[in-house]
């Protein structure tokens, strides 16, 4: 059936308060609420759940927990994108044998390293369609490698073994070869020689401000956490909250652009809702922003904006507050 936004939500539990239902001047401001109630409730000892729509409102969340000493497990990493290539490169170096992650490798040479290739979507600057051609071409030949593949030869054999391999592939091949052996043959007097060799081939840090820059990001994610350890805070989105409960859930982002995704089924959507506000054994705060970047919202408007349809349903009016 169609959503009509005429359904009634009663409420019967044996404890607990009605869930509070606040709108928030911004996105900022409701990172901050949420930071805030979290380390009024760990005091209290209470477990705390944070709720999210999509993965987007983490950062701003998890930055504001990290200010005030709360650790916290969230399902997405905030490493800097240089490091994450760094741990693939390593990964793989590992285990070279793991074909997909030699696959993940090869694509990462092609995007952004030794073997790059113009014409990949995230290139802004390939705009030309010979550049596109070009590189459809390079992924097509990429691609055949696979067809070596087998309980005997994994991709990186297939690779260490070409024959008249093209300009990309040699330099997919000797860049390899070079990270494996140095990774296996390490000895004293090439000491040094690995990190090295990890830059050219990855094509990051060649900029010493970039390793800089990568630091001091890393440093502001484990520092705060490390001071004070004032207690854990568990972050998931609302698709992943069946299976979890807490003292104190806080669900954020109910604008009415949002929650519900006017991508997905809105029935769909108003039992991940149900089920998210279910989580709660004891306080619920339901969070809607006055206004939100539209990065993070599917609609137009970026102030004044409505609070979700579902909101509506449960009956009661939303109170203004402020971090």
């Amino acid at each position: 059936t169609d959503w009509t936004g005429e359904q009634k939500l009663e409420y019967k539990v044996s404890i607990g308060e009605e869930p509070q239902i606040w709108r928030i001047p911004s996105d900022k401001a409701e990172a901050k609420m949420v930071a805030v109630i979290a380390r009024q409730f760990i005091q209290e000892k209470k477990s705390i759940l944070i709720l999210v729509p999509k993965k987007e409102f983490f950062p701003l969340i998890t930055q504001e927990l990290s200010k005030r000493g709360i650790v916290y497990s969230c399902p997405i990493s905030f490493l800097p994108e240089r490091v994450k290539t760094v741990k693939l490169l390593v990964d793989w170096a590992t285990i070279p044998s793991d074909s997909f992650k030699t696959r993940l490798v090869v694509e990462e040479l092609i995007n952004k390293g030794i073997a790059h290739v113009p014409g990949v979507k995230k290139d802004r600057k390939s705009t030309k369609q010979e550049t596109i051609k070009k590189r459809i071409i390079e992924e097509t030949e990429i691609a055949k490698l696979w067809e070596s593949v087998d309980k005997k030869n994994d991709l990186f054999l297939v690779i260490k073994n070409l024959k008249d391999p093209n300009k990309t592939l040699i330099k997919i091949q000797d860049g390899l070869l070079n990270l494996s052996d140095l990774f296996i043959n390490f000895k004293k007097e090439k000491r040094g020689e690995f990190i090295k060799q990890l830059a050219v081939v990855s094509g990051i840090w060649c900029n010493p401000s970039e390793l800089m820059d990568d630091i001091i990001k890393i440093t502001k994610l484990l520092n705060p956490q490390s001071i004070t350890g004032l207690g854990w805070v568990q972050l998931n989105t609302m698709k992943k909250a069946k299976g979890l409960e807490a003292d104190v859930v806080i669900m954020v982002g109910l604008e009415d652009d949002i929650v519900p995704n006017p991508r997905s089924d809105t029935i769909e959507e108003s039992r991940l809702f149900y089920v998210s506000m279910t989580r709660a054994k004891e306080k619920l705060y339901l969070f809607h922003s006055y206004k939100r970047p539209r990065g993070i919202s599917y609609g137009q408007e970026l102030i004044n904006k409505e609070r979700s349809k579902f909101l509506d349903v449960i009956g009661r009016e939303s109170k203004w507050k402020r971090p």
